[in-house]
């Protein structure tokens, strides 16, 4: 008699991982950098209400916060380069909203972008450039707009996502060290950053 062989199963689709570059693990290391920094952006924020007073502290607090900033921008374009390219788990999961999208995001992105850049130039320059302190300004102006609606957008889901990979959980081990790292990475980076800035900030109160 012929033995019948036992059909194999059908490959599965690749699904959503939690991991480092998948789908929900890039959304999970969004949302972490981005509790972060809703806890450090208001601390710079604070040293605006006496600058001259704060001046050095608002130094300091800025060049820090560029390495998770970086890390955020980077995970947030590696969705979007991951869905326009065709990624299944990535359009599986679905773009943001369209005025997010279109409108917020570029403004967000562009003004970021903007605010560190023209604050590091005015650090090295040691003097007060008045094409760089405007760029400096309404890049502030422009991204305190874009950030207001942003967190007002994303705020409801952003615990959930954060505290997900700080929390016990069986599976996925690998892609949750990972993202731990590189949170952990940018946060010492940023402190790295702000003791190499020391000297350029003592250089403004000479």
């Amino acid at each position: 008699m012929e033995t019948l062989a036992r059909p194999r199963p059908a490959p599965q689709p690749t699904r959503r991982r939690s991991v480092f570059t998948g789908a929900d693990g890039n959304a999970r290391l969004t949302a972490t950098t981005g509790l972060i920094l809703l806890v450090l952006l208001p601390i710079e924020g604070l040293t605006l209400l006496s600058l001259h007073s704060f001046l050095s502290l608002h130094m300091l607090v800025g060049v820090a916060l560029i390495p998770p900033v970086a890390l955020k921008l980077g995970s947030t374009f590696y969705r979007f380069f991951r869905y326009y390219t065709g990624s299944a788990i990535f359009r599986e999961k679905g773009p943001p909203q369209l005025v997010m999208r279109i409108l917020v995001a570029p403004a967000l992105v562009a003004s970021t972008i903007g605010l560190f850049g023209s604050g590091v130039a005015l650090m090295v320059l040691q003097h007060p450039n008045s094409l760089i302190f405007t760029i400096h300004k309404g890049s502030f102006i422009i991204w305190l707009g874009a950030i207001g609606i942003h967190v007002l957008a994303y705020l409801p889901h952003l615990p959930k996502l954060a505290v997900a990979d700080w929390l016990r959980a069986r599976g996925e081990a690998v892609g949750r060290r990972l993202r731990r790292r590189a949170v952990a990475v940018s946060l010492l980076s940023g402190v790295g950053v702000a003791l190499v800035a020391l000297p350029l900030v003592a250089a403004w109160h000479r």
